[in-house]
């Protein structure tokens, strides 16, 4: 019998957040490691990338990355029922959103469409693409105006062989782990 949702969200999210912090922290730099060696982010000029919270792979050394190439740097903020990239100079202007994660106060939000990569977080992927997030849908809606590849980022052991899935789940394009760099077909 397949796992819902909710069940494998609170299992996954609790091995998560288990995870040792130096063993995190490697895993981390393997997956920051992976995303740079991706063509697609090379040529990426406009970047959206997430804050890392509960437990997410550390991908913040990526920050410094997308402007010291003299691309520019988005991170989501939430906006009513949705998700904007804004365009971020300064880090330290983070402050914590409708759900405690650190988004821009200020700065010029742009459409979607503009957006050259997208990095994804998730509780769980499968190996097609689909994933599970927090249940609220605002990755799935902004996906979904996005032509720009779309990497998931997650430790490997979040990568299963299937997750349930619903006719408005967004799948993403490419998933990085520590392990490997997952090409859906």
């Amino acid at each position: 019998m397949l796992a819902s949702k909710e069940g494998l969200r609170k299992e996954l999210l609790k091995a998560r957040e288990a995870l040792d912090p130096i063993e995190r922290r490697r895993c981390s730099e393997l997956i920051v490691q992976n995303i740079l060696s991706l063509p697609e982010f090379e040529r990426a000029e406009k970047v959206l990338l997430f804050y890392p919270v509960r437990g997410e792979p550390d991908i913040s050394p990526l920050f410094e990355e997308v402007l010291k190439k003299g691309a520019e740097l988005f991170l989501p903020r939430v906006a009513g029922g949705e998700l904007e990239p804004v365009r971020v100079e300064d880090i330290s202007a983070l402050r914590p959103g409708k759900y405690r994660i650190p988004e821009p106060v200020s700065g010029e939000v742009v459409d979607p469409e503009e957006i050259n990569f997208v990095a994804v977080p998730g509780v769980a992927f499968d190996r097609e693409g689909y994933r599970i997030g927090f249940g609220k849908g605002y990755y799935d809606k902004l996906l979904r105006k996005v032509s720009a590849p779309k990497v998931g980022v997650a430790y490997s052991f979040q990568v299963l062989d299937y997750v349930p899935r619903e006719e408005w789940d967004e799948p993403v394009d490419l998933i990085a782990t520590e392990k490997e760099m997952i090409r859906r077909l």
